[in-house]
C-alpha cells in the first residue's frame, strides 16, 4: 500500500485549455481575410450586376436619368453611413483597447492567452464589419427622406399649434427622426460594445471587473452623448404629437397640449441634465452620478411621461372632454378634410325623390340603356367559358369603361385576353415553350354593359372572338405586357412565337433589353436564377428579353416613391392599338391632424396617370394634380419623368377614370367627415355607414362603388360617373345619399355629395334586399329555381341604386350557375322604385311593369287637383312603351349588324 502525500501549500495544476500558436493563428487570420474578401467581392458582384441589368432596364425605357439620380442618392448614403458608423465605432474601440490594457495574471499558457485575444479582436472585427454596412445600408434605403429633404417645397399651410409649414412635418421632421434614431442606434452599439470589450480585457488580465479613471471618462463621454440623442428624441416627439393617433381624434388634443409637451419639455431638460452628469463624471461623482443621472431620467418617464398624462386625461379631460376638446376636434375635421379632399366635395340636397314614371324615363334613356347588369365577377367567368380561345389565355380581370358606339356614349365592360402559362398540359410546360413561344396575350373582348342574349342569358358583345371582329378594329392585338404574373419572356429569338393566327411571329417591337452577348446572357442567368438563359441556342443577337411585364410593377419600378392604385385597365384607341391605364398616388403618413387610414396614411393624392403600352411596354407619367406639393418635390427631383397632361393623346383622355383606389379611402372618410360642425361630430349623431347587400350567394356584404351612366343635376347629357350609396350608422338601413366622382372632360375628378331627404325616408339597399325577398312571385321563382336540383344555384348581383331624374329605381341582376362549373348566365332582372318590385327578362319590360303594377290608390284621378302629383295615365303608359320599344329595337338592330358581319366574315376567304 502507498499513499500519495502533497504538500497543502501547492497549487493544483491549471486545466488545459486551448490554445493556437502563432503560425495556426496566422494562418487562420489569413484565411479569415480571404474568406471575407471573397464574401464582399460575391457581394459587389451581385450588387454590380443588378446596377447593370436595372441600368438596361432604365435605358431601354429612356429614364436612364432616374435610375442614376437615385443610385447616386443610396451611394453617398450608404458610403457616408458606413464610413460614419465604421469611423465611430473604431475610434471607441481604440480607446477601449487603449484605457483597458495591461499585463495579466490569468494563469494560462501563451498559446491559451493568444486564442482568447484574438477571438477578443475578432469580436470586434465582426460587429465593426456587421454594424457599419447595417448602418449604410439603413442610410441608403431612406434616400427618398433625404431627396424629398433637398427638393423640399412648402405647402402654403401652418399647422394651428406651432405654426410651422406642413412641410416641416411631412418632410424636415421626418428626415430629422431618421437622423436622431440612426446616431442613438450607433451610440448604443459604441456603449456595450464598450463595456464587452473592459470586462473580456479585464478578465484576460486575471482582474475584476471596475471602471478605472480612463475608462469611466470614455464611458462618460458616450453615455452623455447618448443622453443628447434622447433629449433631442423628446424635442421631435413633441412636434410628432399632431401625428398622434392615441386621442380622441387624430393629432394633438388636450391632454397632448397641456400635459405632454410640458412634461416632454421637462424630459428635455432632465436628460440634458444628465448628459451633463456623465460629461462631469470624470471629475467628481463618478459610476454614482452616472447611474443617479440615469435613474432620474427612468423614473420621470415613468412617472412624468406615462403616469402623469393619464391622470390628466382621467381628472381634468374626461368629465369636460368636448368643452376640452372642442378646438382640437375642429382641427381634426379641418384637417382631415383637406388631406383626403373632402373639402372639395360639393354637397348637394335633393328635395324629394319619387317613384320612377314615364316622363322621367323618356327624359332619361341614354341612362336607362347603360345600366349595367354584369357584375365583373359572374361577366368574368362567362368570358373565360366563351372567349378564351386557346387554353394558355385567360382573362385576370374585368374593367368598366366608356366608348362612343354608333355615335352613342355606351358604358362597357372588356377585359384583356392574356397570357396564362399555368394553363398549359404539365407535358407542354418546358423552358423553350414558357420562355421563348408563349411570349404574349391576344387582344380584348368587350361588352355592353346591359347587354345579354335573350334565350342563353350569355354576354353580347362589342368586341369578341379570334380573328378579332368587332364595333371597335384592333390592329395591334398582341399583349406583352399586361397584368399577367408571368415573369419573363424572351422574344425575337430562332423559335416561333405561338400566336392564334397561326402565323410564325417574331417580335418587332422596341419593348425588351437587347439580350446580344454573352455577358449580357449572364448577367440576366445570373438575374433569374436560370442557366438556360446562357446555354439556350435559340437566342440570337436580335433577340431581347421582356420582363417587369406587370403593369403595376413596371410603373413602380420607375416611379417607387409613389403608390399604385391596385387596377390597371385597358383601353383601345382609335387606330386599334392597345393600352394601359395605371393610376398612381401620393401618399404620406404624416398629414398634422388628420386621420389615418387602415393603410397607415393620412393624405393622398390622385397626382399622376400612367400610360403603358401594350406591345412596346414604353411608360409615360402624366401629371394631373400640379398642386399637389409632395408631386412638386419628385418633380423636383425627376423633372424628365413626368409629363403634363395635355401632352397625353386625346384619345386615351377619354377614358382617364376617377381611381376606385382614391374614391373608396375618400368615401370611408366622408361617413364620419361630412360632417363640420364640432358637436355633431362629437356626438357622432350624423355618422353614415356603407350599406350592405345579399351578392353571390353571401348575405352582408358590403357594397362597393360602381362606374355608372348618369345625367348630373344641371348636366346636359350622361357621363360616366363613379358612385357608392350610403345609409345611417347603426340598425338604421335607409338612404342618407350617395358620394360621386366626374370621370369625363373639364369635370373630371369633381366630387358631389347628394343627400336625400329624411322625411319621407328612401330606401337602402338593405331595405329593398329585404322587399325583394318579401315579394311572393319573386320569393317563389327563387324557390323554385332553388329546387330545380343540386346542380345549379342562383345568383345575385350586387343591388345597384341609380338616380334617373327625381327618381331611384333599384336594379339587381339575377345569375343562374352550375355547381360544376363557374359558367353564369343572366335570366332575370329585378327592378324596384319607393312603392313596387318587379322582376322581368329586361330592364325595358321591368320598368314598364314598374308602372303598369301601381296600385289603385296610388293613382290620382284626372281632375282631383292635387298639384305636383304624377298621373300615370294612358299617355303615360303609351310614352314608356314607346321608350320600351325603341330600346329593344335598337338592341336587335345591334343584334342583327352583328349577325351581318358574321356572315361578311365566314365568306370572306381570308
Amino acid at each position: 500500500m502507498s499513499f500519495d502525500l502533497t504538500n497543502d501549500s501547492d497549487e493544483p495544476e491549471s486545466p488545459n485549455l486551448p490554445g493556437v500558436s502563432a503560425v495556426a493563428l496566422r494562418r487562420a487570420r489569413n484565411g479569415c481575410i480571404t474568406a471575407v474578401s471573397l464574401l464582399f467581392a460575391f457581394l459587389v458582384l451581385w450588387w454590380l450586376r443588378t446596377v447593370y441589368t436595372d441600368l438596361l432596364w432604365y435605358d431601354e425605357l429612356g429614364y436612364q436619368g432616374v435610375f442614376t439620380k437615385i443610385l447616386v442618392m443610396k451611394i453617398w448614403l450608404f458610403v457616408g453611413g458606413t464610413t460614419v458608423t465604421a469611423a465611430a465605432l473604431i475610434v471607441n474601440f481604440y480607446f477601449t483597447f487603449r484605457f483597458s490594457r495591461g499585463p495579466s495574471t490569468l494563469p494560462v499558457t501563451e498559446e491559451t492567452m493568444r486564442l482568447l485575444r484574438a477571438l477578443l479582436v475578432a469580436a470586434v472585427v465582426i460587429t465593426v464589419l456587421t454594424a457599419a454596412p447595417v448602418f449604410g445600408s439603413a442610410a441608403a434605403g431612406r434616400w427618398e427622406v433625404f431627396l424629398l429633404f433637398l427638393n423640399k417645397v412648402s405647402f402654403g399651410v401652418s399647422d394651428a399649434e406651432f405654426g410651422q409649414d406642413l412641410s416641416f412635418f411631412i418632410v424636415t421632421v421626418r428626415m430629422l427622426n431618421f437622423v436622431q434614431v440612426w446616431v442613438m442606434g450607433i451610440l448604443i452599439v459604441s456603449v456595450v460594445m464598450s463595456l464587452f470589450l473592459y470586462a473580456g480585457i479585464y478578465g484576460l488580465r486575471g482582474l475584476n471587473f471596475f471602471l478605472a479613471p480612463r475608462m469611466l471618462k470614455h464611458i462618460g463621454i458616450l453615455g452623455g452623448l447618448l443622453m443628447l440623442s434622447i433629449a433631442s428624441g423628446h424635442v421631435l416627439v413633441i412636434y410628432d404629437l399632431v401625428l398622434s393617433s392615441g386621442g380622441l381624434v387624430a393629432g394633438a388634443g388636450y391632454t397632448d397640449i397641456h400635459a405632454r409637451i410640458p412634461v416632454l419639455w421637462l424630459m428635455t431638460a432632465i436628460a440634458t441634465l444628465g448628459a451633463a452628469a456623465f460629461f462631469a463624471s470624470h471629475y467628481f461623482g463618478g459610476l454614482r452620478l452616472m447611474a443617479g443621472a440615469f435613474s432620474l431620467w427612468v423614473i420621470m418617464v415613468l412617472l412624468a411621461n406615462l403616469a402623469f398624462p393619464a391622470l390628466f386625461q382621467r381628472f381634468q379631460v374626461d368629465p369636460n372632454q368636448f368643452e376640452r376638446e372642442q378646438v382640437y376636434i375642429d382641427r381634426n375635421i379641418e384637417a382631415t378634410r383637406a388631406a383626403y379632399q373632402l373639402d372639395q366635395v360639393e354637397q348637394v340636397a335633393l328635395p324629394t325623390v319619387g317613384d320612377i314614371d314615364a316622363d322621367v324615363v323618356a327624359n332619361n334613356l341614354p341612362v336607362i340603356e347603360n345600366i349595367r347588369l354584369w357584375d365583373v365577377e359572374p361577366l368574368q367567368d362567362a368570358y373565360n367559358q366563351l372567349q378564351f380561345m386557346e387554353l394558355y389565355y385567360n382573362f385576370l380581370n374585368m374593367d368598366s369603361d366608356r366608348y362612343i358606339l354608333d355615335g352613342k356614349l355606351r358604358q362597357v365592360l372588356l377585359a384583356a385576353r392574356e397570357l396564362d402559362p399555368e394553363n398549359l398540359p404539365a407535358d407542354a410546360r418546358n423552358w423553350v415553350n414558357r420562355r421563348l413561344q408563349y411570349t404574349h396575350g391576344f387582344g380584348v373582348a368587350m361588352s355592353p354593359a346591359i347587354g345579354f342574349t335573350p334565350e342563353e342569358g350569355r354576354p353580347e358583345f362589342f368586341i369578341q372572338d379570334i380573328p378579332i371582329r368587332g364595333e371597335i378594329p384592333i390592329e395591334r392585338p398582341e399583349i406583352y405586357y399586361g397584368e399577367s404574373p408571368a415573369p419573363f419572356a424572351i422574344v425575337n429569338s430562332l423559335a416561333p412565337e405561338i400566336d392564334p393566327s397561326g402565323n410564325d411571329l417574331h417580335y418587332r417591337g422596341e419593348g425588351g433589353v437587347d439580350l446580344g452577348g454573352t455577358f449580357r446572357r449572364l448577367a440576366y442567368a445570373w438575374q433569374f436564377a436560370d442557366i438556360n438563359i446562357l446555354l439556350s441556342d435559340q437566342i440570337s443577337s436580335g433577340t431581347k428579353i421582356q420582363y417587369r411585364r406587370q403593369i403595376s410593377g413596371r410603373v413602380k419600378a420607375l416611379a417607387p416613391f409613389l403608390t399604385m392604385d391596385e387596377d390597371p385597365y385597358p383601353v383601345v384607341d382609335g387606330s386599334g392599338k392597345l393600352w394601359w391605364l395605371q393610376d398612381a398616388f401620393t401618399t404620406t403618413d404624416r398629414y398634422p391632424y388628420s386621420t389615418f387610414t387602415v393603410s397607415g396614411f393620412n393624405y393622398i393624392r390622385n397626382s399622376v396617370k400612367a400610360v403603358v403600352d401594350a406591345f412596346s411596354g414604353e411608360v409615360s407619367i402624366y401629371v394631373m394634380d400640379p398642386s399637389d406639393p409632395l408631386l412638386q418635390m419628385y418633380r423636383r427631383a425627376f423633372p424628365e419623368l413626368f409629363l403634363d397632361f395635355d401632352e397625353m393623346p386625346s384619345e386615351l383622355q377619354a377614358h382617364i377614370r376617377y381611381p376606385n383606389g382614391l374614391f373608396s379611402v375618400q368615401a370611408e372618410m366622408y361617413l364620419r367627415y361630412h360632417v363640420t360642425d364640432t358637436q355633431v361630430f362629437f356626438n357622432q349623431a350624423d355618422q353614415w355607414a356603407i350599406p350592405e347587400d345579399s351578392r353571390f350567394g353571401r348575405r352582408g356584404v358590403e357594397v362597393h362603388p360602381s362606374y355608372l351612366m348618369l345625367q348630373m343635376p344641371g348636366g346636359d347629357s350622361e357621363e360616366f360617373v363613379l358612385m357608392l350609396p350610403f345609409s345611417p350608422a347603426g340598425e338604421k338601413k335607409n338612404l342618407v345619399g350617395w358620394l360621386t366622382a366626374r370621370n369625363d372632360g373639364v369635370h373630371y375628378g369633381k366630387l358631389n355629395a347628394f343627400t336625400v331627404p329624411k322625411d319621407p325616408q328612401v330606401h337602402g339597399p338593405s331595405q329593398v334586399e329585404a322587399r325583394i325577398e318579401n315579394d311572393p312571385l319573386i320569393s317563389q321563382q327563387f324557390t323554385l329555381w332553388g329546387g330545380e336540383g343540386e346542380g345549379s344555384r342562383i345568383v345575385r348581383g350586387q343591388l345597384l341604386v341609380i338616380p334617373v331624374g327625381d327618381a331611384i329605381i333599384y336594379v339587381e341582376p339575377l345569375y343562374l350557375q352550375s355547381e360544376a362549373l363557374a359558367f353564369p348566365e343572366l335570366k332575370k332582372v329585378i327592378l324596384a322604385d319607393g312603392s313596387n318590385v318587379v322582376m322581368a327578362d329586361s330592364v325595358g319590360e321591368g320598368l314598364a311593369m314598374l308602372l303598369e303594377g301601381k296600385a289603385p290608390s296610388d293613382v290620382v284621378p284626372i281632375g282631383s287637383g292635387v298639384e305636383g302629383q304624377a298621373t300615370p295615365n294612358s299617355e303615360d303608359l303609351r310614352v314608356i312603351e314607346h321608350a320600351v320599344t325603341e330600346l329593344d329595337e335598337a338592341l336587335k338592330d345591334i343584334q342583327e349588324a352583328v349577325e351581318r358581319l358574321r356572315e361578311s366574315l365566314e365568306k370572306d376567304p381570308k
